[in-house]
């Protein structure tokens, strides 16, 4: 069986922004829901502490200051994104806030050119 910190670093972010997308998708249905979905809410309980290990993972690898950019921005355009998708959030975006969007993507691209 592979150790978890041999795999390649990219597979650990995209893990954690994965299974964070998922908490914070199914805690907004778990809200709408009025709290009334235990399962959801369930859920969200379990995979939350895995979502906090595998950062502490990306980040034991590439540093607190990159891995939290990293992940961070990614998470955050990646559930505006799923909002505007899923949850019809694109009617409540103004234009300076889709340039705020693309400057955090901006910022993504930019991480990755750090020293070497």
């Amino acid at each position: 069986m592979q150790e978890v910190t041999s795999f390649p670093i990219w597979v650990l972010v995209l893990g954690n922004i994965a299974l964070a997308l998922t908490a914070n998708a199914l805690s907004t249905l778990w809200a709408l829901r009025n709290g009334q979905d235990l399962v959801l809410l369930a859920v969200v309980v379990v995979i939350s502490p895995i979502i906090f290990l595998s950062f502490g993972m990306v980040s034991s690898r590439v540093g607190l200051a990159v891995g939290s950019a990293w992940i961070d921005a990614a998470l955050t355009i990646s559930s505006v994104l799923l909002g505007m998708i899923l949850f019809g959030g694109w009617r409540d975006v103004s234009l300076v806030q889709y340039g705020g969007i693309g400057l955090a993507l901006a910022g993504i691209i930019l991480m990755q050119f750090g020293k070497s």
